[in-house]
C-alpha cells in the first residue's frame, strides 16, 4: 500500500537525521560490498547502480546521484521505496526512531 504520508515534510525530517546525520554525501559500506548512499542511506543492493554486479537498480539512477546536495532525484528515489509494500519500514531508522512518534518535536519552539 502507498504511504501517503511520505510527502509530510517531518517524516523526511526524522528519517534524514537517523539514516545520515542529514549528509547528503554520506556511503556506508557493507560488508557484501553493497553501499548505502545519500541522505535516506538508500541501498545499492536493489534500489540504485553502481559497482555491484547483478544490482536490480529499481530507481533507475546511478547510486552517485544519490549524493547530490539537490535532493530530487533522491527523494524521487525514496518515494517509490516508500510506495513497496514495507512503505516507510524499509528504513531501519525509521522503525527505531520516526515510527509512532510525536514529529512535532523537531519544529518545537520554531515560529511555523
Amino acid at each position: 500500500p502507498s504511504q501517503p504520508w511520505w510527502g509530510a515534510p517531518l517524516i523526511r525530517v526524522c528519517l534524514a537525521y537517523f539514516t545520515s546525520g542529514f549528509n547528503t554525501a554520506a556511503v556506508d559500506h557493507e560488508a557484501d560490498g553493497s553501499t548505502n548512499n545519500g541522505i535516506f542511506q538508500i541501498s545499492s543492493r536493489k534500489w540504485c547502480k553502481s559497482l555491484t554486479p547483478h544490482a536490480t537498480n529499481r530507481c533507475r539512477m546511478y547510486c552517485s546521484d544519490l549524493l547530490n546536495p539537490n535532493l530530487k532525484d533522491t527523494v524521487i528515489c525514496a518515494m517509490k521505496i516508500a510506495q513497496e509494500p514495507q512503505g516507510l519500514g524499509y528504513w531501519e531508522a525509521w522503525r527505531h526512531h520516526c515510527q509512532g512518534k510525536d514529529l512535532a518535536d523537531w519544529v518545537d519552539g520554531c515560529d511555523l
